[in-house]
């Protein structure tokens, strides 16, 4: 008699062997962690709950690295072609980088070198604030500037100006034509002095009767538009296309809104020393920072003025 797992007694005889159960199949994709569950049907219950059988098979299990444990991968690394592929479709990703590297290098070697904040050197008490004393000294250095006279004599004649606190619009308007060219003198500016007394006295005509002595309510005017505050600004006696840019590349940096632009002849020389001609992209460069575009335009208005574009077209 044969008891089963029930421990019933079976009538079957003793001479009958019982049948082997099937192998497990071992599967090569998953390895499966191996339960008391797992045992197969026909094991005696004593053998499966052996602790001590159970410890023989994990260490079975551990010394042969388990049935369903992987050979080693026979995988051969990529081919050269594939290699050389895989390489020309990264290229041109770092030839961009280099590129635009080399772009920033020169823009900080343009802004460090020649750039300069507006209104530098001038007694002005707070330049990069839109006050109405800033707001006019800008006015009168772009006019001063945008005259058929050398860079330094115009320089020169604006520090002489501002000196004289004709930034102020309550000076500016009580000052007679005659001191105004004598001022105009004192800076060098003999050339174009009369004439350019005369204009000065019609901003101060302008700003006081149009704009409440302050240029800010142009801007509210204007509707914080650019192409509306270029507008406006022109009609400015004495202030051509030239002044108008000047005016705008300082002024972006008390008045964001303006940014980013660049004179066009800047943005000639931006395009000789290699920075193109992409006023957005620069301006992003610069981290859409509408004071370092200013220095940026002033610098490439400095590289030109002195010749110096070969020096920012070889930096690498």
């Amino acid at each position: 008699m044969v008891q089963t797992r029930s421990g019933e007694v079976s009538t079957a005889s003793d001479s009958r062997a019982a049948p082997k159960p099937a192998a497990a199949k071992v599967s090569k994709t998953k390895i499966k962690t191996k339960t008391v569950n797992d045992t197969a049907p026909n094991e005696p219950i004593e053998a499966r709950d052996d602790p001590a059988k159970r410890k023989r098979d994990e260490n079975e299990t551990q010394a042969t690295g388990g049935a369903d444990s992987q050979p080693p991968s026979n995988e051969q690394p990529p081919k050269k072609a594939a290699r050389e592929e895989a390489k020309e479709e990264k290229e041109p990703v770092s030839k961009n980088e280099a590129a635009e590297e080399t772009i920033i290098h020169k823009i900080n070697k343009t802004i460090d070198e020649y750039g300069s904040l507006p209104l530098t050197g001038m007694a002005v008490k707070e330049p990069l604030k839109p006050t109405p004393e800033t707001l006019l000294a800008l006015v009168i250095h772009s006019m001063l500037k945008s005259t058929r006279i050398s860079h330094h004599l115009a320089e020169k004649a604006a520090v002489r100006v501002i000196d004289a606190d004709y930034h102020d619009i309550k000076v500016l308007s009580e000052a007679s034509w005659d001191d105004k060219v004598k001022v105009l003198s004192e800076g060098g500016y003999n050339r174009y002095r009369e004439a350019t007394a005369t204009k000065l006295g019609d901003l101060a005509d302008l700003v006081n009767e149009k704009y409440d002595g302050d240029l800010n309510n142009l801007l509210r005017k204007a509707e914080h538009k650019p192409a509306h505050i270029r507008e406006l600004i022109r009609e400015i006696k004495g202030f051509g296309d030239v002044a108008v840019d000047l005016f705008c590349d300082d002024a972006q940096a008390v008045w964001p809104v303006l940014a980013p632009t660049i004179d066009h002849r800047s943005l000639d020389t931006a395009d000789d020393v290699g920075l193109g001609r992409d006023i957005d992209s620069l301006y992003a460069l610069l981290g859409r920072d509408p004071v370092q575009m200013s220095k940026l335009a002033r610098g490439l208005s400095n590289v030109r003025l002195s010749r110096s574009q070969e020096e920012i077209e070889h930096e690498e």
